[in-house]
């Protein structure tokens, strides 16, 4: 798809985004009055999620309105989403080309700030929403994306807003490629080389754990996990550094390349989407890619440990103990509880290299589906980075809420022969149970905030941004996160060493 600035008369399409509120102000616009001609304009037209699609006539360009709905407050996340709609549209009436115009959406006060930022949205919105993950279906035909136009005058802030909006739509995208893989093309091995063609020959530092290293940096989680596939288990650790006076940040993904449960086997007539337990590693490295692309400043950490969890004579088995590298010994109680097992190793190897912070993302537990649904994911941990990530997600559209984490639980960890297990004994709170779980591996002079994003990995209909399968969930809010870190220092008191063994 390309995407200029500058108008064309030759366009085919012009497309006005529309709050309810100034459809009045299309009358003010030269010629647009004499294209709708006798058209009646109506105020649904304003709507959210409106699309109205006047065909033009003799020649004539086609007019598009794009609702937005309430004209305040601005939220570049409307845009995004009526961007998608619009691109969604235009790809199915074979639009070749397209002329954006926001001049009826606000006056002439309008910052240039706001309007440099709805052209990232916008970017970033027609990008996402004509995405398909198609790659093994027959097609008939290649579908054909229209060139995007903005009017008015090219200028830097504007390049510089149609490249951010590029950059973030396009590691958005990869991680939802990653997501997307079946099984079969998609194992810890597929994924390490997924990574290594991405980021080599960039500034990123690639290393990768396998086999008997594995066993020297004491993976222990890994191990157990990975150990009943016939394809092993990796260990991803990405460094970007490129401004050392920050601390480090550490941006930890799990990454199940598929989960069918393990012995304690899932129980759904289809699985499929457990290709997809690997969002929170897709995520994390979607927010790399941003970063590298964007030339940030920044000094980070992506950690993956990659595994896969299914039934063999070798895998993993209930009542099995685990040892790990801070002494903590875990009671197997559910092998369907795999993800933590793998991310406590992460958790415990962040503290080792230095982080000051660490971030985990997953596709946990169900129980965070049943407490907020399909839309938001939820987030645990220290208030400051609770808030902070909160805030780096809301232009986007990535919604987190904090849950509690409550220390009366605790006790429902309490295993019989070793010393905690990886299931709750208590009742319901599953999504707290397993970040309790976590935070047993979370070195006390370590920030951490633990993100379960079962619910919005995935969207089941093409609406907005979203297209139907993985939505990249994550990528931009880590990505902005860590390039709103400033350089004050995050190390909290060191209340001694934790990791000696008994």
């Amino acid at each position: 798809m390309s995407i200029e600035k500058g108008s064309d008369d030759a366009l085919q399409t012009l497309v006005y985004p529309v709050y309810q509120e100034s459809l009045k102000r299309l009358s003010d616009v030269p010629h647009v009055g004499q294209l709708l001609d006798s058209a009646a304009l109506r105020p649904h037209m304003g709507a959210r999620n409106a699309v109205t699609w006047f065909y033009g006539r003799q020649g004539q360009p086609d007019i598009v309105l794009v609702g937005l709905g309430d004209t305040a407050p601005f939220h570049p996340a409307r845009i995004r989403e009526a961007a998608g709609n619009t691109g969604r549209t235009a790809v199915k009436e074979q639009c070749r080309s397209a002329l954006v115009s926001f001049q009826v959406l606000w006056d002439g006060e309008t910052s240039s700030c706001l309007e440099t930022e709805a052209v990232t949205a916008w970017v970033e919105g027609w990008r996402l929403g004509t995405y398909s993950f198609d790659k093994y279906k027959a097609k008939n035909h290649e579908r054909v994306l229209p060139i995007l136009r903005f009017e008015g005058e090219t200028n830097a802030d504007v390049q510089d807003a149609i490249r951010r909006g590029e950059i973030h739509s396009a590691g958005t995208q990869w991680a939802r490629n990653l997501a997307n893989e079946p099984a079969n093309h998609l194992r810890p091995f597929t994924l390490v080389e997924r990574v290594k063609e991405r980021f080599t020959g960039t500034a990123v530092e690639i290393k990768v754990f396998t086999g008997e290293e594995l066993e020297r940096l004491e993976l222990a989680g890994m191990i157990a996990v990975g150990k009943g596939s016939a394809f092993p288990p990796a260990f991803i650790e990405l460094r970007y550094c490129t401004d050392e006076s920050k601390p480090l940040t550490a941006l930890i993904g799990k990454g199940i390349t598929f989960d069918t449960g393990g012995v304690s086997l899932k129980r759904d007539n289809d699985i499929s989407d457990m290709r997809m337990d690997m969002a929170g590693a897709a995520g994390v490295l979607g927010a790399l890619d941003i970063l590298v692309k964007s030339g940030a400043s920044a000094n980070v950490a992506v950690l993956v440990p990659a595994a896969e969890n299914v039934i063999s004579g070798h895998c993993l088995l209930p009542s099995d103990v685990i040892l790990y590298a801070n002494g903590l010994t875990v009671q197997v109680g559910n092998t369907d509880s795999e993800g933590r097992l793998i991310l406590a190793d992460a958790l415990i190897y962040a503290h080792r290299i230095g982080a000051a912070e660490a971030i985990d993302m997953a596709t946990l537990t169900y129980s965070v589906v049943g407490a907020l649904g399909s839309k938001i994911a939820g987030i645990f941990g220290d208030d400051e980075l609770a808030r902070s990530l909160i805030n780096a997600g809301d232009p986007f559209g990535e919604k987190v809420w904090q849950l509690p984490l409550v220390d009366e639980y605790e006790s429902y960890l309490e295993s019989d022969y070793a010393e905690i297990i990886n299931i709750s004994r208590g009742e319901g709170a599953g999504a707290i149970m397993a970040a309790l779980f976590l935070r047993k591996f979370v070195h006390p002079s370590l920030r951490w905030a633990h993100i379960d994003m079962n619910g919005p990995k995935a969207s089941s209909s093409a609406n907005g941004a979203h297209a139907i399968g993985a939505t990249g969930f994550g990528a931009r809010l880590l990505a902005s996160f860590v390039m709103g870190r400033d350089k004050k220092a995050l190390i909290k008191e060191d209340r001694g060493e934790p990791w000696k063994k008994p």
